[in-house]
């Protein structure tokens, strides 16, 4: 089958070349900045809710001196994620989320995903609310409703995981005839 990406767009061009020009979280400016720049863009800011005590130089500090680099590039060499290599993915998204959790107190599930998907796009599923609601409401009509999750990560996302695998796999792409992106999956959800 051949390959669909769907990028949605210049805004979100610009988003995956600036992880692309600069992967590395080794800059505190470089990193402060993809923060800032996802967040705004995905309303998902690491700040909102955070406290008065809130410091974004912070949260860039703890991921400059963290493995997320690692973490990343082990996400870029899976590529597509499916129920094989799922947990390389949950893993990596629980591990942002719990450095998030660090500085903000909150668990920034949303944006743990959005900054993952725009340094492995390939890889990331975003979480959504809109887009977890829709693949919810689409499933439930085929009655697909369960999916068993291991509670070993942040069960929300790894429920959202699987309902978009099993929506990618045995629905989607059927119907589009083609392998797709996470990005092409996200898309067709939101209804663009």
């Amino acid at each position: 089958m051949e390959y669909v990406d769907d990028y949605s767009g210049y805004g979100n061009q610009v988003l995956y070349k600036m992880c692309e020009e600069r992967p590395l979280h080794n800059d505190i400016d470089t990193i402060r900045s993809k923060l800032w720049i996802i967040g705004r863009a995905y309303a998902a800011s690491i700040e909102r809710k955070a406290g008065e005590e809130f410091n974004i130089e912070d949260v860039a500090e703890i991921l400059k001196e963290s493995k997320l680099d690692q973490e990343i590039e082990n996400l870029n060499k899976i590529g597509r994620i499916d129920q094989n290599n799922i947990e390389v993915l949950l893993g990596t998204h629980d591990y942002l989320m719990q450095l998030f959790k660090k500085i903000t107190g909150l668990e920034k599930r949303s944006l743990a995903s959005k900054y993952l998907h725009f340094h492995a796009p390939k890889s990331v599923f975003i979480y959504d609310s809109i887009v977890r609601n829709e693949l919810r409401k689409r499933l439930r009509a085929i009655g697909k409703t369960r999916f068993p999750i291991s509670k070993k990560y942040d069960s929300e996302y790894e429920s959202h995981v699987l309902r978009c695998i099993y929506y990618r796999d045995k629905i989607y792409e059927k119907q589009f005839e083609a392998l797709v992106s996470p990005r092409k999956l996200d898309s067709s959800l939101y209804g663009y």
